[in-house]
């Protein structure tokens, strides 16, 4: 199996609507993840989860450097373990999920903020899908950013 060496962390600030540690290790949330009336956010923006008890939402997530690799299955047992889920129902088409997320995260530098929306497509068929992707800060000096994401 396949080891990254990289991870989406939380940074911990609610003006961002990030209300995990900073530090947590996030993945996306399932359908029964609730925000915890924490805050409100547009039909096609989705949101992160941490992996732990609490599974605490977060709206971003940034790219960091983790000191050991980790695999699919890792990130996997660490999800089931937070939804108290049985690791024996774990499915491939599931840990290719976790694969593909993994993949995503590493393909990006360290220290970018990421996000998770909704996708739709219409033609040929209606679909809707979630994209992990960049989430660019436009407001914020060079400055503000580093202090932000570079922990």
């Amino acid at each position: 199996m396949k080891q990254y060496s990289k991870m989406l962390l939380a940074m911990g600030d609610a003006d961002f609507n990030d209300y995990a540690d900073k530090g947590d290790w996030l993945y996306i949330a399932t359908s029964k993840d609730t925000k915890k009336g924490r805050f409100r956010l547009p039909h096609y923006i989705h949101y992160f989860v941490a992996l732990t008890e609490k599974r605490m939402p977060s709206e971003i997530g940034i790219v960091k450097q983790l000191k050991k690799p980790i695999t699919a299955m890792v990130l996997a047992e660490l999800d089931y373990r937070s939804r108290n889920k049985n690791l024996s129902l774990l499915t491939d088409d599931q840990l290719a999920e976790y694969e593909w997320f993994l993949e995503k995260v590493n393909a990006q530098p360290e220290h970018t903020p990421m996000a998770v929306t909704w996708q739709e497509k219409v033609f040929p068929k209606k679909e809707k899908k979630l994209n992990v992707h960049k989430k660019f800060f436009t407001g914020l000096l060079k400055e503000e950013k580093q202090q932000l994401f570079q922990w």
